[in-house]
């Protein structure tokens, strides 16, 4: 985690969270475990012992290290295991709501069958609801470096009756460089004449083309990252003048190589030209982060005032696809905040 200090405003602030990796989540810890549990020799990948915090040369590296731990997922139990332990951290850190990302296509390849997949996201998230307070909802994914354009096994999955309850959206994860959206705009179309949303990646490891795909043929309600965006004045404007909302993970863009530094960031650069934007972990167990310290780096580093901040948390949540009570319950907080501050 980073030795920024969290203001205790920051530390009360209800918060909404619209871009976390279920399979990302696994800290150090949760991978030992894991890798006990199921007897898993983990010294080739880290050959000095698994570290108390990762570090990456870059998305590739990041990759490797994030498949062996997506690896040690065998059953339904460990899937229950890590949403409880992601509920957990998210309460820790006065987080209402979050909308969890999880890739299917990885568990299944893997031997999982589609119902203990679909019954682990749904026990967990019941789970945390009632243990630690949290609701969450599920955005399935297709992983773009795996899973190929007219594959329908992610679509297969949303379509079928072991879809999890809690499911609002498809996405699109993976490294973008040199494959495009384009190629899977038949499931997402298949998704959303399900009544599923549209949240993929682009704009982190490709320029300003990505997003414009992921709008033009997947349907993008939320861009997850999106901050190559400024290289394109005209889709600058685009942006603003549409609302669709950036989900941006600043501690992930430095550590993936997407920024130098976290002065670097483009964080208020996008705040000044009218994007929506609300803060986001990413990959929280990986990266050492939880959103505390995101939202206290771009306060304290980019000048994102407080106010600044509670008001990112309104508008993740009028952005999100939380139900008609939840929204209102935390809406309900937010006013709350805000007449105390």
């Amino acid at each position: 985690m980073s030795d920024v200090i969290v203001s205790q405003f920051i530390r009360n602030m209800p918060k909404v969270e619209l871009h976390v990796h279920l399979e990302g989540s696994m800290s150090p810890a949760t991978i030992a475990l894991l890798a006990e549990r199921h007897q898993a020799d983990t010294s080739h990948i880290w050959p000095d012992g698994l570290p108390e915090q990762f570090s990456f040369d870059g998305f590739p590296d990041f990759a490797r290290q994030f498949w062996f731990g997506l690896k040690l997922l065998k059953t339904g139990a460990d899937l229950e295991t890590i949403v409880v332990a992601l509920a957990e951290q998210l309460a820790s850190n006065n987080v209402r709501y979050a909308e969890v990302t999880s890739t299917v296509h990885t568990h299944l390849e893997a031997g999982m069958s589609p119902s203990d997949y679909g019954a682990a996201l749904t026990l967990g998230r019941t789970r945390a609801r009632i243990e630690h307070g949290v609701e969450l909802s599920w955005v399935i994914d297709i992983p773009r470096d795996l899973e190929a354009g007219d594959s329908t096994t992610t679509g297969d999955f949303l379509a079928s009756r072991h879809a999890p309850d809690g499911l609002v959206a498809v996405g699109l994860g993976g490294y973008e460089v040199g494959l495009p959206p384009e190629p899977h705009a038949a499931q997402f179309a298949r998704a959303r004449a399900l009544g599923l949303h549209s949240v993929p990646h682009a704009g982190e490891t490709e320029g300003p083309l990505s997003i414009i795909g992921a709008l033009d043929v997947l349907g993008a309600e939320r861009i997850g990252h999106g901050v190559r965006c400024l290289e394109d004045p005209h889709l600058v404007r685009r942006l603003a003048d549409s609302g669709v909302m950036l989900e941006v993970c600043p501690t992930s863009n430095v550590l993936l190589h997407v920024v130098e530094t976290i002065e670097d960031h483009p964080v208020r650069a996008l705040i000044s030209a009218g994007i929506r934007v609300c803060i986001n972990t990413d990959d929280p167990g990986m990266f050492a982060t939880d959103l505390n310290t995101e939202l206290a780096l771009v306060h304290t580093v980019h000048g994102v005032s407080e106010a600044e901040l509670l008001g990112m948390q309104s508008a993740a949540l009028d952005a999100s696809f939380a139900s008609t009570e939840v929204r209102t319950s935390i809406a309900t907080e937010i006013r709350g905040a805000t007449a105390t501050r």
